[in-house]
């Protein structure tokens, strides 16, 4: 047998051997420290913290790791009392497809429900908010106007183009009854070889909806609504302590 084979193939299965140790102790790591801010998220939970509690949550979502199930349902309660309803009901339909009836918190997950609903119901009857419970403010795209004017895309904003008829020569040519050709202003630009711009009809521009409020004049903004009716802040605790 050819030892110098061998040689390689040890050391690449120690090499291997190695990473696969450092990979888990570093899963290891991770892991703990996931099972760190989920306390940390708890008890701010349980002593009604819930915007640090948000940014604890979001802490573990970046380490791109396995997460515990029952995060899913702790952040949703969490964006449930932040006012954060569409990412709420996302990530409670997250938790219910995960863990079915078996899960620890389905009886609160079933009462969350039924108040993001109640909360839906409020958006859908608001004008103040997109379908999302986003504040709609003005749209800094077309500065509220609803539409976006461009220049004509056919004549590039000059407000004419070459006539079509006389292809830009200002006289169309004919031939009369002896055969020879005759030459005669063009009736349709009448000699002038440019006609307004079929699609703007001269106007050089052309208005468009905004294609960031499309038409509407406003744009969800970054602040979540209240409805006018909804209770800023009275949102009531879904349980009460967590273990």
């Amino acid at each position: 047998m050819d030892t110098k084979l061998l040689i390689p193939k040890t050391a690449l299965a120690l090499i291997f051997s190695c990473l696969i140790y450092q990979e888990t102790i570093a899963q290891d790591k991770t892991s703990a420290y996931v099972d760190e801010l989920m306390e940390v998220a708890i008890d701010q939970m349980n002593e009604g913290q819930y915007e640090e509690a948000n940014v604890t949550f979001r802490k573990i979502l970046k380490l791109n790791t396995v997460l515990p199930d029952d995060l899913s349902y702790l952040f949703a309660e969490t964006l449930y009392m932040v006012n954060q309803i569409h990412n709420s009901r996302n990530f409670l339909d997250k938790y219910i497809r995960m863990v079915g009836a078996n899960g620890r918190y389905y009886t609160q997950a079933m009462d969350l429900r039924h108040f993001l609903d109640d909360e839906y119901e409020l958006i859908l009857v608001c004008k103040l908010c997109d379908n999302r419970g986003y504040r709609l403010v003005a749209c800094d795209v077309c500065e509220g106007h609803g539409e976006i004017v461009n220049p004509c895309f056919n004549c590039r904003g000059v407000g004419i183009s070459r006539c079509d008829t006389c292809k830009g020569e200002g006289v169309t040519t004919s031939l009369n009854a002896l055969g020879s050709l005759q030459y005669q202003t063009c009736s349709n630009c009448e000699g002038k070889a440019q006609v307004a711009c079929k699609v703007c009809q001269g106007e050089k521009t052309l208005s468009d909806p905004c294609p960031a409020c499309h038409g509407t004049y406003k744009k969800p903004g970054a602040e979540i609504c209240a409805h006018e009716t909804a209770a800023v802040g009275g949102r009531l605790r879904m349980v009460g302590t967590f273990e």
